[in-house]
């Protein structure tokens, strides 16, 4: 995943996210062959582009070949997934980060073709897609997990620890803001679609039931 901003990739993720990782997986020959899916074709070019020079250029054998879906010259298909998950044989992992109201339909839809998820959070927007989400995944026998990278940022990891020697839970209080530049990338969705209560406050959310357990 890359946040753009107008001034390019955001500077905390100048590499992007799930790219770099996969390639690195398929460099340690943890993974073969990788698939890219979006719903605009004629970004693709600059996607391999910013690929190559924030990734293969910047590592050491760092294979970029791959799918992509749709075509170069599409502007737009909405459902290319179904194109690009028909590439993929049952057991392989998708990762999926895509605007909230879109996780529902594109995580079922490997989930009934027997891939294993990775969906960035909030996984669905309601207790009910959630529930069938959770069904579909144990008929299929395949795996669905959330990702809430949060856990893994040293400041948060910091608070679990100190507030476990702060006794039993009385109070919690969230507040996630986002900086300015980054808004071009959620503006097609957020407060419409989704908000920011869903897409980034549910990161303390989540740390907050990580950290309080069953206290």
């Amino acid at each position: 995943g890359c946040v753009w901003t107008s001034a390019g990739a955001a500077p905390d993720k100048p590499a992007g996210v799930v790219a770099v990782t996969f390639t690195d997986l398929r460099r340690r020959g943890r993974i073969g062959k990788m698939v890219l899916c979006d719903v605009r074709g004629t970004t693709m070019e600059t996607v391999r582009a910013t690929m190559r020079e924030k990734i293969g250029d910047a590592y050491a054998d760092m294979d970029l070949t791959m799918s992509t879906y749709p075509a170069d010259d599409v502007a737009f298909d909405g459902e290319a997934y179904k194109t690009a998950i028909a590439e993929m044989s049952r057991g392989d992992v998708v990762t999926i980060f895509t605007p909230d109201d879109t996780h529902f339909e594109l995580t079922m839809a490997c989930v009934e073709a027997g891939l294993h998820v990775l969906v960035a959070k909030p996984a669905v927007k309601t207790l009910k897609d959630h529930t069938r989400l959770v069904e579909a995944a144990k008929k299929n026998n395949v795996l669905v997990a959330v990702e809430y990278h949060k856990r893994f940022d040293p400041i948060y990891s910091d608070f679990r620890d100190r507030a476990a020697t702060l006794g039993s839970f009385s109070f919690f209080n969230a507040t996630m803001t986002q900086p300015k530049a980054q808004l071009a990338t959620f503006r097609g969705w957020a407060g419409k679609s989704s908000d920011i209560s869903y897409y980034l406050n549910s990161h303390h959310m989540d740390v907050h039931c990580w950290a309080v357990g069953d206290r």
